[in-house]
This record gives C-alpha cells, sequence and structure tokens, in this order.
C-alpha cells in the first residue's frame, strides 16, 4: 500500500511538473472596473457584460472589464467621484446625474423634452448632444458614450393618481438632484432624495409613497411587490450612458480608445433594440403581477415644464434647441 501511494505521489508531482512548465494562458495588460447600481436581472447588466465581451474581442483579450453591479462599489455619487479620483474605470449612469459637476448636464433631467426613442437617441448623436458632451469632457472631465434610451420614466404609488392635483403631499423618491427635486415640486409633489439601493425598504416600510422610473427598472426591482398604482405619466426620456474619465480615457493607446468606443455602441445598440422589444411586454408583466394600470391626461404636467426650464437658465438656452429640433 506504501509503495503504491508513493507511485501515485510521484506522478501527481509530474504532473505538476508538466503544468508547471506549460505556457499559461496570456493575462489582460489592462483591468478596467466598471460599476452601474442595477442589480442582475436587469437589461443594464447585460449591456454591461456585452460591453466587457466586446472589448475583451476588440483588443484580443488586452483589456479587461471586471463588472460590479448592484450598487456594491457606492451609489452613483460615490462611483462617479471614484471615476475622477481614478479608483474606477467605467461608470454606467445617465448624464443627468453630471449635473452637480456641470450644470449643462441638467437638460437631460428637464420633463416632457425628448419626445421619443428616436428623438433622444437623434439629439444625443447628433451635433447638439455633440457639444453638450464636449462641455462635459472640458469643464468637467466626464466623457460619455454609448446612449442607451431607457424609455420614458413613470410614476409609481400606493395612491392612485389621476391628475396633478392629486401628487399635492405624495412623499416620492426621486435621485438627489436638483432638476428632479425641483420637477416634482413644480409639480405639487413632496420629493424626497433617496439612494436607490433603499428604495424597496422605504416603500415597504411607508418612508415615501412613490417612485418614478422607467418600466424596466420598476419590473427588474419587483417594486410591482411593494406598489400598487402604475401611472404613465411619461415625464421624463433619459437614458444610460457609459462614463469614464475624459483625461485618463485621452491617454489611453488610440487603438485600446476605438476598442472602447465601438463596444460602447455595440452595448447601447443592443439595449436600445431590447427595449424597444420589450417595453410592452413590460407593461402587460407588470399588470399581470398586480398592479393596476392609470392613464393620465398629460397637458397640465407638461404645462408645467416649461415653467421648470426657465427656473434653471444654463441649461434654458439648450431646452429650447433640443424641443425645437425635428
Amino acid at each position: 500500500m506504501l509503495k503504491k501511494n508513493i507511485v501515485a505521489f510521484g506522478a501527481a508531482l509530474a504532473v505538476a511538473g508538466m503544468l508547471a512548465g506549460a505556457p499559461s494562458v496570456e493575462a489582460a495588460e489592462r483591468t478596467l472596473r466598471l460599476g452601474h447600481g442595477q442589480n442582475p436581472s436587469d437589461p443594464v447588466h447585460t449591456a454591461a457584460k456585452k460591453f466587457a465581451e466586446a472589448v475583451a474581442k476588440e483588443t484580443g483579450d488586452k483589456v479587461e472589464v471586471k463588472i460590479f453591479g448592484s450598487s456594491s462599489l457606492g451609489d452613483y455619487t460615490q462611483m462617479q467621484e471614484g471615476l475622477q479620483q481614478g479608483t474606477i474605470d467605467i461608470v454606467i449612469e445617465s448624464i443627468g446625474t453630471l449635473s452637480r459637476f456641470s450644470p449643462v448636464a441638467g437638460i437631460e433631467s428637464m420633463p416632457y423634452l425628448f419626445r421619443d426613442h428616436e428623438h433622444y437617441v437623434k439629439i444625443w448623436n447628433g451635433p447638439v448632444g455633440a457639444e453638450i458632451k464636449k462641455k462635459l469632457a472640458e469643464e468637467a472631465n466626464f466623457l460619455v458614450l454609448g446612449h442607451m434610451f431607457r424609455g420614458a420614466r413613470q410614476l409609481t404609488a400606493n395612491k392612485e393618481v389621476r391628475s396633478i392635483a392629486d401628487l399635492n403631499g405624495l412623499k416620492i423618491r426621486v435621485s438627489p438632484m436638483k432638476e428632479r427635486l425641483v420637477t416634482w415640486q413644480t409639480f405639487g409633489a413632496t420629493p424626497t432624495p433617496m439612494s436607490w439601493s433603499e428604495v424597496f425598504t422605504g416603500l415597504q416600510q411607508g418612508v415615501i409613497d412613490a417612485q418614478e422610473n422607467p418600466l424596466a427598472t420598476i419590473l427588474s426591482a419587483s417594486l410591482n411587490e411593494v406598489q400598487k398604482y402604475l401611472i404613465l405619466t411619461s415625464h421624463m426620456a433619459n437614458g444610460f450612458t457609459f462614463q469614464f474619465n475624459a483625461k485618463r480615457f485621452a491617454a489611453l493607446p488610440a487603438d485600446q480608445q476605438a476598442a472602447l468606443r465601438k463596444a460602447a455602441d455595440e452595448a447601447a445598440a443592443w439595449y436600445n433594440s431590447y427595449i424597444a422589444e420589450e417595453e410592452a411586454g413590460m407593461l402587460k408583466t407588470l399588470q399581470e403581477k398586480g398592479m393596476t394600470v392609470v392613464k393620465i391626461d398629460r397637458a397640465p404636467f407638461e404645462a408645467k415644464s416649461k415653467e421648470i426650464a426657465k427656473q434653471f437658465p444654463e441649461v434654458e438656452s439648450w431646452y429650447l434647441k433640443i424641443s425645437e429640433a425635428k
């Protein structure tokens, strides 16, 4: 028995020796940390994976993207600060969340500005969008790529809302952005800034009465479990982008910059197609899960939106450019 064990041990050592001498898989030359706030079932996470796969393919595995979802690197404010400091390389978030760094970014949060998916993508991939993004890069050091249209933002609540008057006193969670706070104050609600990771519990415990998000987020976060009504306000259209530190991006080799740009566009194309195809099904699924869908007259909300834009003179000229664009 002892002899057999010695032989087996010797064979194991031989195999280990062969493995040690075997060529290893070449490690990536560069590893990039990507953070986002959505859970693994959200299409944003799938877009992040497609982005990572495309980057590996385009660079011949020289660049690896490691994904950290579900706010595991912090909320969006913390992640964007990490982006500025160099502790994070990529953040998936909306342009509007950058307004605390550059006021012009607040244009994305203006209500009833973008008419639909086509208008949104056309603006951000066109000359007006290019001007805004140039200012963001030059003034705030943020480079944004790959525009992913999230769909119109809708209101969910635990009380029925059929008119703008019904918003009076409604405690609604909003992202901690001035534009969102002013919007809902102007509509008559009581906006409450809160981190996204705290929203489900906040609704469950009655700390807040309502929240607003696109259908994909409402569904992936299972908000139907803590919200009764889905009110089709379609009050805002925004999207996700791949955000980089502009100076650090510019310091990358040209071929890697090109690969990241191409990968962002590919991931965005997938996301946009998915949302366009699935949105009607998402609405039906939320109804099947018990939510009562409420259709409202949006005209009073739209009328108020012009008042809101006037409270932000730094974006008012952009508001006119975008709203008048064909």
